[in-house]
């Protein structure tokens, strides 16, 4: 995430919760998680119940076994998830993929998935859209959610910066895509097959990208740097939790296969 716009506040943090982000040590007391509706990571039509999702479940499951008594979950967007951190807004976010950028500025828990990208297509286009390449050679334009990955692994494929166009979140993207403002929407290959089955819709369809890097990028629950005890204690939980039968069974049910679960697993 490139320069991450600190100190944004066009989400205000819910005057009900009092954070107390900024203590080292409140999070034992209650921790505020971050995430954004995308299946299979998070899932919530209404901000105001708990989200499901293989991310929510498994923050969950290992902050509670972190000892936390009270854990929280906010809704926000994609581009808010690091400044929530830099501002003190929540203690750590659903996860994002890991990159040098970002840890300069943020933590990182043990990585919890490994995941290659993918596009949403028009059904009829889905014969030449498999790689970033083949975008670029085609002239075609490209949907991306702001502050996502998917941006620079374009343009270093050779898609243009002004033939990307970028949306507030995945939802707005795939609309671009079926109404044809767009040719293409990039993210994660898991989570675009969720978006196609959640949008039920028979024009649309999800793409895997060939690609020429053999090791697929991690991702991991980001957490601020001012709390160096939570991350250790979400490695912690994670690392005794990873490969166990009910870790695999959870995964699993959000639709994650062995090879996309292999990479993080111990061993």
């Amino acid at each position: 995430l490139p320069n991450p716009p600190t100190g944004s506040k066009s989400k205000p943090w819910p005057s009900s919760i009092d954070a107390d982000c900024d203590e080292p040590s409140a999070w034992r007391d209650k921790t505020i998680v971050a995430y954004l509706d995308e299946p299979p990571f998070a899932i919530s039509r209404r901000s105001s119940e708990r989200p499901s999702g293989c991310d929510m479940d498994l923050a969950l499951h290992v902050l509670k076994g972190a000892g936390v008594g009270d854990i929280r979950f906010v809704r926000t967007t994609f581009h808010e998830l690091i400044p929530g951190l830099l501002d003190q807004r929540w203690h750590l976010t659903t996860a994002i993929f890991v990159t040098d950028d970002r840890a300069e500025v943020v933590d990182f828990s043990r990585p919890i998935w490994a995941m290659t990208d993918a596009f949403i297509v028009r059904r009829h286009d889905a014969a030449r859209m498999t790689s970033y390449e083949a975008i670029a050679a085609a002239h075609a334009t490209l949907a991306v959610v702001v502050g996502q990955v998917q941006r620079e692994t374009a343009i270093g494929a050779g898609v243009p910066a002004d033939r990307i166009v970028e949306f507030p979140d995945q939802e707005a993207a795939v609309e671009a895509v079926r109404g044809g403002a767009v040719d293409a929407s990039a993210s994660t290959a898991i989570g675009n097959r969720a978006l196609v089955e959640r949008a039920n819709d028979s024009t649309l369809a999800a793409v895997a990208i060939t690609s020429r890097s053999a090791r697929a990028p991690v991702g991991a629950f980001a957490v601020g740097k001012n709390l160096p005890d939570l991350t250790a204690a979400l490695d912690d939980v994670i690392g005794r939790y990873l490969g166990t039968p009910d870790h695999l069974a959870l995964m699993r049910r959000y639709g994650f296969s062995d090879d996309e679960l292999a990479p993080v697993l111990p061993g």
